[in-house]
């Protein structure tokens, strides 16, 4: 970790000085999600650059606890610094009188999609969302789409809001790309409602006859379609052998499972960014992926888009990439001049100079 007080530099100029303060809760957590990879990426960036910060994590593990940490513990702690960044989409609910916040909201997924959340947690964010935003000294977020998002539920945050493009990891960027695939579709990603995993199941075995290709879903099992009789039936007709679920995994697993899939099927309903993809056309995989939210403005044209509201447009996208060599060819080489616009190193320089502005604004 660098310490804190020195200038930066950057293109020869100096910044001004600042001590840093992230807030580092989400690197606490088990489970490594889009808010976990853009903390992680945007930290390793700081250092890469030389940014000078302090990391400040708690103690306790429980996730309950760590929320009154969160408010309670965290700004107290940022009393002795310049700027606290919270990249969790959350921060405190009150703020030291001398120390900016700037925050990170990811998504409002809590407000267009309730039914994925407990009661509580949506109580939680409705009533400390719009507190968070008024007291903050900037709001970041990860695309325009958000940003537009944002803006119509909390229109007072206009004049500090920012939308920055998060990056991609190297290990993603540094695979090794082969044309030869695997006999596998392949999805990543939480089996929550917004992303749209009834979408997946559906639109694969509405199509499982015409094509010789399993399904391997990465983020959860089966047991979270128990309670829908639907997807229960469902899943009972598909053979075994044709669809696989595992939990999460590490990043040179996930690398090797992009690599060799035939296809990276995404239709989710609402991304405020969405990491799978890009990870996807950075190691070579055609994409299908919403029409929706975020997706088209990350992923531009280098993913063919299907409507996540229609299960037969999910499974005609599916076997129109899987059928046409030609397309799956193309949608490869323009995924791997895509995701050379999302760097880490250019998100952070961004970030650095709202810091800047921030500060200027004392």
């Amino acid at each position: 970790m660098a310490k804190v007080g020195k200038k930066y530099v950057q293109n020869n100029n100096p910044l001004i000085i600042m001590k840093l303060a992230i807030d580092g809760r989400v690197l606490t957590h088990k489970q490594i999600t889009g808010v976990e990879r853009y903390t992680i990426g945007l930290i390793e960036a700081f250092d890469k650059i030389g940014v000078p910060y302090d990391l400040i994590i708690p103690s306790i593990g429980n996730r309950y606890l760590q929320h009154f940490w969160q408010h309670i513990i965290l700004p107290t702690k940022a009393k002795s610094y310049d700027i606290l960044f919270c990249p969790g989409n959350i921060a405190p609910i009150w703020k030291p009188e001398k120390t900016k916040i700037v925050v990170t909201i990811h998504d409002l997924s809590f407000l267009y999609f309730p039914s994925a959340y407990s009661r509580a947690f949506r109580n939680y964010y409705r009533f400390a969302m719009p507190r968070i935003l008024r007291i903050s000294d900037a709001v970041l977020t990860v695309s325009d789409s958000e940003k537009q998002r944002i803006l119509s539920q909390y229109p007072f945050t206009g004049n500090k809001l920012y939308a920055i493009h998060s990056g991609i990891n190297t290990e993603f960027l540094s695979c090794n790309v082969t044309y030869e695939k695997g006999n596998y579709i392949l999805y990543v990603g939480s089996l929550n409602e917004k992303k749209n995993f009834q979408g997946v199941i559906k639109g694969f075995y509405n199509i499982i006859n015409k094509i010789d290709c399993k399904l391997l879903v990465i983020g959860g099992t089966s047991n979270t379609f128990k309670k829908n009789s639907k997807m229960r039936a469902i899943l009972q007709e598909i053979p075994e052998d044709k669809i696989l679920f595992k939990e999460y995994m590490d990043k040179k697993k996930l690398v090797g499972l992009y690599r060799k899939a035939r296809l990276f099927l995404f239709p989710s309903f609402y991304e405020g960014f969405g990491f799978p993809p890009l990870e996807a056309m950075a190691c070579g995989c055609p994409v299908v992926t919403s029409n929706t939210s975020s997706l088209p403005e990350v992923c531009g044209d280098a993913a063919y888009y299907v409507d996540p509201y229609s299960i037969e447009n999910i499974a005609q996208g599916i076997y129109r990439v899987l059928i046409d060599e030609n397309l799956r060819k193309t949608l490869i080489k323009k995924g791997l001049e895509r995701v050379k616009l999302f760097c880490w190193k250019k998100a952070a320089k961004r970030i650095l100079e709202v810091f800047e502005e921030v500060m200027r604004n004392k």
